[in-house]
């Protein structure tokens, strides 16, 4: 496995380990409540965005600060409620008539409790009630019968939420009810951790029997005695008016569709103050058939909540928003499995960026990252819309958020590290796009370590330059090689060759190395070509402008060389050494010798694919005991006939003559 591989491989690993925690998090192993808190966000930005639509099946009576100004501070006494009662459903007509209220004290007058208890008998009225959890299990007032108990309401026990008191209705009016119901959301979750009201409990248990809640009470009597049943996570009433299903939610509740700000502005329910009801300037048209909840948004009543989209919201409004969205089907569902499902959306999303990312580079690990967080907010939509759950994601974008930024920063630290240092050593070196090939996979170009690699070395070098150099001033010297310097690195370069120093008037430069190029030995010796035709290019320039031409011998040679970044703790380089690096100089020089502008060795030649050599002679070299045998590119020919010529005698096998002989009659002795 490459540096690489072991650098990606490990960021995966942790990558994983984030969206195992992350998913742990969605399944409750440990507390993250910002992640639960941004989790309730979302759900009340949608909810924030619902549009208000009065629903004209519900409406609310109002015991307002104006009714208590003209009908005296509350509690009213009974026979007043027992004359609004009378009015909403003798002369409204309305369908069921639910009180957001407790009458758990009585009053001082008896025959006011008896005249509420006449006006509730045989009418359509549901009473509120609440539980209670305290310790002391204080009780007070009578409770209904109970919804379930027995065999039914042990099968229910460990799905509901069990209160220790309660405080109810007078018992006389209790029984002259035709039904009642808790009104309290702090039961079964109904109050999240933030104090705010997103659901409402639909059962409750007391004393090993279940209870249903005032929604669910009003419900049944408006649907006309309406049957209950537990259908699995669908709360099932059945009646003579119809049928409703509420999906039930986590802690046995119902989520509340809200809409609007809430109150008798709110846009979603029509609002009638108590006193208009009372004096009878009401149109009672708005009553009939209606469901009709009786309840307070004085301030002083202490029946103002925070919900979703308001902070101040009625309480009555709630349990009507949960009757309106149960009748049309649009309550949502917080269904018990949601916190899995959420585990598996960041396994299965953010698990498969942990695996791509740390093999993107930071703008496909952006992109990527991007794509699996609209992923998943587009399939939490999708749920939300459609199927009306409401499920988890905080944590699978906050993963996917982790991933992201964890792959950048280790990304730039560790391989961008590592691709700057490669193009800070290389930048001179070789070709911009050498360097972006091996910056895309920095760790497997070792350059602190030096190896034995075969690579084809040239020498290229200014014939004359000591003659040249003692006829121009040193700015226009400086010129003069500056433009021979440039010219000749960017043919290198264009050739995939790397250059290891300027000596002087001279280019020395490898093919083979960083970046491995099995054919090397043709590209240098194409290099060499575009070189010597640069030369003549430039020669014209520099004549036209007075100055003396370029003559330049190149050198060539293959072999196996140490190549790395070595020297001193002082002053280090990227760069090759080996007798071949030898040789290739010494042939650099035979060009003076024999007059031609490019010699190439043996080795070299053997490695060629793409170009044909003539053997030029056995040349001897400085250093070696035995003569080489030294070549000319067959392109070459033209430019080193008229040169052959006039070779000059030397003292090894293959004399000038016949140098001269092979060169002009295009053989190639020995290859």
């Amino acid at each position: 496995m490459s540096p690489l591989q072991k650098s990606r491989f490990w960021r995966a690993i942790a990558g994983l380990v984030v969206v195992f925690a992350f998913s742990a998090a969605d399944l409750g192993a440990f507390r993250a409540s910002g992640l639960s808190a941004l989790d309730r966000e979302l759900y009340d930005g949608r909810q924030r965005l619902a549009a208000p639509v009065l629903d004209d099946r519900i409406v609310i009576v109002d015991i307002d600060e104006r009714s208590l100004a003209e009908q005296g501070r509350w509690p009213w006494d009974r026979g007043k409620i027992a004359a609004l009662t009378e009015a909403l459903v003798d002369r409204g007509g309305a369908a069921v008539v639910g009180y957001d209220v407790v009458f758990a004290e009585r009053q001082a007058g008896t025959e006011d409790d008896a005249q509420l208890a006449q006006a509730l008998a045989d009418r359509p009225v549901v009473l509120g009630y609440y539980f209670s959890s305290d310790r002391e299990g204080r009780t007070s007032g009578a409770l209904p019968a109970p919804l379930y108990d027995g065999d039914a309401a042990r099968e229910l026990a460990p799905r509901i939420t069990h209160a220790s008191g309660f405080g109810a209705n007078l018992g006389e009016l209790q029984h002259a009810a035709r039904g009642s119901g808790f009104f309290n959301p702090f039961l079964g979750g109904g109050l999240d951790p933030d104090g705010v009201i997103r659901a409402l409990p639909l059962l409750a248990g007391y004393q090993g029997a279940v209870y249903d809640s005032l929604a669910v009470a009003v419900m049944r009597e408006y649907l006309g005695n309406a049957s209950l049943a537990v259908q699995g996570d669908r709360l099932a009433l059945d009646g003579t008016r119809g049928r409703v299903e509420l999906p039930i939610s986590a802690g046995f509740t119902a989520m509340v569709p809200l809409a609007g700000r809430g109150g008798p502005g709110g846009g979603r329910f029509r609002y009638l103050s108590a006193t208009d009801v009372l004096e009878g300037r009401v149109d009672w048209n708005l009553l009939r058939d209606r469901i009709v909840l009786v309840g307070t948004t004085a301030p002083g009543q202490t029946d103002l909540r925070a919900t979703p989209v308001s902070e101040v919201f009625p309480g009555v409004e709630i349990h009507a928003s949960l009757i309106s969205g149960a009748l049309d089907g649009r309550v949502k569902q917080r269904p018990v499995e949601a916190p899995a499902v959420g585990a598996l959306a960041t396994l299965v999303v953010a698990g498969l960026l942990a695996l791509i990312l740390p093999a993107m580079g930071a703008v496909g690990a952006v992109l990527a990252a991007v794509v699996g967080a609209m992923t998943l907010a587009g399939l939490n939509a999708i749920a939300y819309s459609n199927l009306g759950q409401v499920l988890p994601l905080a944590a699978s974008l906050a993963a996917v958020l982790v991933l992201g930024l964890f792959n950048l920063t280790a990304g730039w630290f560790a391989e961008g590290r590592a691709r700057r240092a490669m193009v800070a050593l290389f930048g001179e070196y070789v070709s911009p796009e050498l360097v972006e090939q091996m910056a895309r996979d920095p760790f497997s170009y070792r350059i602190a370590r030096s190896t034995n690699r075969e690579l084809t070395i040239l020498f290229a070098d200014i014939r004359g330059f000591t003659r040249i150099a003692e006829t121009m001033e040193p700015e226009a010297l400086r010129e003069y090689i500056n433009a021979f310097l440039t010219g000749m690195t960017g043919i290198i370069h264009a050739h995939r060759g790397t250059v290891d120093k300027y000596i002087g008037d001279a280019v020395m430069a490898f093919w083979g190395a960083p970046v491995d190029d099995p054919a090397h030995a043709d590209h240098a010796v194409s290099a060499a070509l575009a070189m010597q035709e640069e030369v003549r290019r430039m020669s014209e320039t520099l004549r036209a402008r007075g100055l003396p031409p370029l003559a330049v011998g190149i050198g060539i040679n293959t072999g196996v060389v140490r190549v790395g970044d070595m020297g001193s703790k002082l002053r280090r380089a990227y760069t090759v050494i080996g007798d071949a690096v030898n040789l290739a100089s010494r042939l650099e020089g035979l060009t003076k010798q024999y007059e031609v502008p490019i010699i190439v060795g043996e080795g070299t030649v053997q490695r060629c694919r793409q170009h044909a050599f003539f053997e030029l002679a056995r040349a001897a070299v400085a250093g070696r005991a035995e003569s080489v045998r030294v070549f000319v590119p067959r392109v070459a020919r033209e430019a080193t006939g008229e040169a052959a010529a006039t070779l000059p005698m030397t003292a090894h096998d293959q004399t000038p003559t016949n140098a001269r002989e092979a060169l002009h009659e295009g053989t190639s002795p020995g290859v």
